[in-house]
């Protein structure tokens, strides 16, 4: 619990360090309340059976719900272009110096953009491989189904609890890669590599926070839940909660990643 309560501090004394991706978060929440609430006014009005052309304004309004919702997932991927390198950047500057503010966010991104695009190329190659394992093994056991029956169906149910297991588990060992692009400037593959390689020496820590942070953030959502329907207001202020959420996991990875591999902290 060590790494996770100095993460906590970390972020509460370096709060504004989080507002890159707090900002960045709101605005694409925005954006997804706008069309949350073009749905909502829509479906109201479809209520009232007196009015006969209802039915003509929610077509009129599918072009722009869809918008909305096709623009708040294309802001939300640009976001991550941009708070993401920051993000570890500034955090990986503090704890390396002891020194960082918000003055230097340009620097942070322009340092880990290209490493950013490589682990995400990295990321997808390795998400299609396995994608396509996957594929393969469950065409494999409908086969087997068809041949086996009653065994069969027994048997594709081991194999999809075994491919439930190890999706998390590979999910865990890979969770310091960009990390380690960051902190030691490895390249995709040996990034790759190298949080593998720790990551084996601390799994149920990295598996335990990262389920503990999740669980947090996810009962002070249910909790806050009702703030979204505040028109505006309501998008913004539920953004921290990830924004929080996602900083306090970026400083956890870095520190776990730097303790392991005997990097000082400032």
């Amino acid at each position: 619990m060590k790494y996770l309560s100095s993460a906590v501090d970390f972020a509460i004394k370096n709060w504004m360090l989080i507002i890159p991706v707090f900002v960045l978060l709101a605005i694409s929440g925005l954006i997804q309340g706008a069309g949350a609430a073009v749905s909502l006014g829509t479906i109201l009005s479809l209520a009232d059976m007196d009015n006969f052309t209802s039915a003509e304004a929610i077509f009129r309004l599918i072009p722009t719900i869809l918008a909305l919702a096709v623009g708040s997932g294309i802001v939300a991927f640009i976001a991550r272009f941009i708070y993401e390198p920051a993000t570890y950047g500034l955090v990986n500057k503090k704890l390396e110096t002891g020194s960082a503010t918000l003055n230097e966010i340009g620097a942070a991104i322009s340092e880990n953009f290209v490493k950013y695009v490589m682990f995400l190329i990295g990321s997808l190659v390795v998400n299609l491989v396995l994608g396509i394992a996957t594929i393969l093994i469950l065409l494999l056991m409908v086969l087997l189904v068809s041949l086996l029956k009653g065994f069969g169906v027994a048997l594709m149910v081991i194999v999809i609890i075994a491919l439930v297991l190890f999706f998390i588990a590979f999910g865990v060992l890979i969770s310091l890669w960009f990390s380690a692009m960051v902190v030691d400037g490895l390249s995709v593959f040996d990034g790759f590599k190298k949080s593998i390689e720790i990551v084996r020496t601390c799994f149920w820590t990295v598996l335990g926070i990262t389920i503990l942070v999740s669980l947090a953030a996810s009962v002070v959502s249910a909790i806050l839940g009702f703030l979204g329907a505040i028109p505006v207001l309501g998008p913004v202020i539920l953004s921290v909660i990830p924004a929080a959420q996602y900083f306090v996991i970026a400083v956890f990875s870095l520190l776990i990643y730097r303790d392991k591999t005997g990097r000082a902290i400032a």
